[in-house]
């Protein structure tokens, strides 16, 4: 039976429905990202994201951003991935995943203090989160070591990994270290930047299942 509503004899209209009208806006939104030039169509899953975030729909929102952040990545915008990364951990400062991309773009970029803050940030979050997060953090911080130049990080790596109960990683990435100290590393070739590149994109899209294998 048909609900009788005064203002139908008055020719009121209904009030509009929030949630089925941004459920329209969502929609539109996808359909825009699927449809824009590669590299391009982040912007909407990101604007998506803060439209279910200011709707109160947080885990729906943080979706949206994770996966507005891959895009970017793919798309080697990794100015773009970083600032929607730290839009994340505004609202969601626990969010591991997050703050290890972070850590990675700073690898890449060759930021040494902002790395070492960054990993240290990444590992609290992780060890916050939750005892299954540790043996993928080891695995994480294992393939920074391989990427890195920069002994100063490098330390920060080994104690990490000492901490988490990696010794024989830590020792490992001591040992690097102090082969790239000592000069026994050589210098990124802009070859070797490009591999860099390549591992930083592929270790900060790594989810659980690739970790584990």
């Amino acid at each position: 039976m048909t609900r009788f509503r005064l203002g139908d004899l008055f020719g009121i209209p209904k009030s509009p429905d929030p949630d089925a009208e941004m459920e329209g806006q969502l929609r539109e939104l996808e359909h825009q990202a699927a449809d824009a030039v590669p590299g391009f169509g982040a912007q909407f899953l990101n604007r998506a994201g803060d439209l279910c975030i200011d709707a109160g729909k947080l885990d729906r929102g943080l979706n949206y951003l994770g996966r507005a952040i891959d895009m970017y990545l793919l798309a080697g915008r990794w100015d773009a991935a970083g600032a929607v990364c730290r839009k994340l951990l505004r609202v969601s400062p626990g969010a591991v995943r997050a703050r290890c991309t972070l850590a990675w773009l700073s690898i890449g970029k060759g930021l040494g203090g902002d790395a070492q803050a960054e990993i240290r940030d990444y590992i609290h979050a992780a060890r916050a989160a939750g005892p299954g997060h540790v043996d993928l953090t080891r695995k994480q911080l294992a393939l920074m070591a391989e990427a890195v130049f920069d002994p100063d990080v490098l330390e920060v790596v080994a104690e990490q990994l000492w901490e988490l109960g990696d010794h024989t990683g830590a020792k490992k990435v001591g040992l690097r270290m102090k082969a790239v100290v000592g000069g026994a590393a050589e210098e990124l070739s802009d070859h070797d930047q490009e591999r860099t590149w390549a591992a930083v994109l592929r270790a900060a899209l790594m989810g659980p299942r690739e970790l584990s294998k």
